[in-house]
């Protein structure tokens, strides 16, 4: 089901209530893409992520001119942002607080692509890509977005990368995150979201997937400190750094005659080493649970050495929306971070990638998160993140017998 083609009635982009600052707001459904008409927002927070889905919250002014019966109806309507007249971030309802009778209503958002969350990869048997383009096993993993109305705009490159893929019954958790898989490892592909007004009014979502990468060097982006910046913050992080890393697969369900894998066969483990001469032996050990694809054990092997053989690197930083105007520019683009520091006296100038853009509508600034090898680092790993490989683990070893839908 794509976006209709119909005439607005009423234009999104000049609301017929009062909203914060140069930020309106407009809805539709989910399903038909029917227009639900304009919607009065006392706040505004969102996050767009480089090759991850985006997130937000938003609190609405009761009667904010949706229907009690549409806004507790979760994921059955979705909220178009506005800055300064063009579509900035499209957020679907996952969760609502309501206290005390209050005549403000707070929602939990995730970004429209993050519907791939929400889908798994169902194939059966066990969907095989042999050196297939990269991007198009990315699109195919990505279809679902059009069911809601999102164009998929592949850019394979040149030359183009191609690989090899397995993709088990129910693999991953859902499609989303199977998708993120696949563009973090090197030289994978990136992917963000994009937004643009159609010539009819309508605001059109975008999945644009591209190799080697989204965004550009021209954004003329640039943060100096000290200076106009705020909150600058610069890390790193020795948790994942290792000279050696040991890549620990899965199991397949059955061998390639279809024949139960006989009990006792060892994991595949893929081993690589990095010389850094001022560095001691490092260890490290990466658990791929569900990857049976030795071409992908080989992948995420090279990618885990080569890009810990540093320590981890972030840095934060938060200019005005105004300037650089927030609509013109987005994840993936490349940010020059000028820094004279008491830490670095002498002064030192880099270049950057932007992963992510936090923006607050009641603040008026736009926090920046760049890191400096793609696919980005991984600082030190979260509680939710361990909880989260515990989970994938635990499933795995449930789905362990295969799986087989009747």
């Amino acid at each position: 089901m794509g976006l209709t083609i119909d005439q607005l009635a009423l234009d999104p982009r000049q609301p017929n209530v009062p909203l914060p600052g140069k930020w309106t707001f407009w809805a539709e459904s989910m399903v038909g893409s029917q227009a639900l008409g304009n919607v009065d927002v006392g706040g505004f927070y969102c996050v767009r992520r480089l090759s991850d889905f985006g997130y937000g919250n938003v609190t609405l002014n009761l009667p904010c001119g949706l229907s009690s019966d549409v806004l507790v109806n979760l994921w059955s309507w979705r909220l178009w942002a506005y800055y300064a007249g063009e579509p900035y971030f499209c957020g679907v309802p996952t969760g609502l607080q309501d206290e005390n009778g209050s005549e403000r209503v707070t929602f939990t958002l995730t970004e429209l692509p993050g519907y791939l969350r929400k889908r798994q990869f169902d194939t059966f048997p066990d969907r095989k890509f042999i050196n297939w383009e990269q991007t198009a096993i990315a699109r195919e993993l990505a279809q679902p977005v059009e069911d809601v109305g999102v164009q998929i705009i592949t850019q394979p490159g040149v030359p183009p990368v191609f690989r090899d893929r397995t993709y088990e019954y129910l693999e991953g958790g859902s499609r989303g995150q199977l998708l993120v898989n696949l563009s973090g490892v090197l030289q994978g592909p990136e992917w963000r979201t994009e937004y643009t007004t159609l010539s009819n009014g309508r605001p059109q979502c975008s999945l644009r997937i591209a190799y080697p990468r989204v965004g550009s060097d021209d954004a003329g982006l640039g943060v100096s400190v000290p200076g106009a910046i705020l909150a600058y913050r610069y890390q790193m992080d020795s948790d994942q750094l290792r000279t050696r890393t040991y890549a620990v697969g899965d199991l397949p369900h059955a061998d390639a005659n279809g024949n139960p894998i006989p009990e006792g066969t060892p994991r595949p483990v893929v081993v690589r080493n990095v010389n850094m001469p001022s560095l001691p032996r490092l260890d490290a050990v990466d658990d791929w649970p569900g990857t049976v694809n030795i071409k992908t054990l080989e992948d995420r092997a090279n990618t885990g050495a080569t890009i810990n053989s540093i320590p981890a690197q972030e840095v934060q930083g938060s200019p005005p929306e105004s300037y650089p105007a927030l609509g013109t520019y987005g994840p993936g683009d490349t940010v020059t971070v000028r820094a004279v520091t008491p830490l670095i006296p002498e002064g030192i100038e880099f270049a950057a990638r932007l992963t992510q853009v936090e923006v607050n509508a009641a603040t008026g600034v736009a926090t920046w998160h760049a890191q400096f090898i793609s696919p980005p680092q991984t600082a030190r790993l979260s509680v939710s993140g361990t909880l989260n490989r515990l989970a994938t683990g635990a499933r795995q070893l449930f789905y362990s017998g295969g799986l087989r839908p009747t």
